[in-house]
């Protein structure tokens, strides 16, 4: 599976899709294209999310939030987009990558700073749905809030 950003403002990437488009229509076989709006997901949506990851790591730890290591923050992070990809499937959650030289590809987590504004507000709402049911609460706020309310059609 392939996914393009293309710009039309950058040429390059216009270009690259429409070469990659053409090689997989010369196979001759059906293909699925979705085609979205690209939105990069906003600084105060993955502020928040970061703050929620801190706030179940304290609460899972049972620790203060001040008390967290870097490293149960990255622990806690990795094991949240586990269970959403086991949860949900989402493609997002993972890249393919491959070593040049074996040629051996694996697929790794994304980064939280690849997901797009739809996909942030997905992630957040898993979020939200599995804290609660392991008993803390995460408050909506800001733009989370304001994105869930219209979801909601409040």
């Amino acid at each position: 599976m392939k996914e393009f950003i293309v710009n039309p403002i950058n040429e390059g990437t216009v270009q690259d899709f429409l070469h990659q488009l053409e090689e997989i229509l010369k196979l001759n076989e059906p293909v699925k294209i979705t085609m979205k709006k690209y939105t990069q997901s906003s600084l105060p949506q993955k502020a928040l999310l970061h703050i929620w990851v801190r706030e179940y790591a304290a609460y899972h730890y049972k620790k203060s939030i001040k008390e967290l290591s870097d490293s149960e923050q990255t622990n806690m992070k990795v094991t949240l987009k586990q269970r959403a990809y086991k949860e949900y499937g989402w493609d997002f959650l993972t890249k393919k990558v491959t070593n040049v030289e074996t040629g051996i590809s694996a697929h790794i987590l994304e980064s939280i700073s690849g997901y797009d504004k739809g996909e942030c507000y997905m992630f957040m709402e898993f979020m939200q749905d599995y804290c609660a049911a392991q008993g803390l609460i995460l408050e909506s706020s800001g733009e989370f809030k304001r994105l869930k309310d219209e979801s909601m059609g409040q």
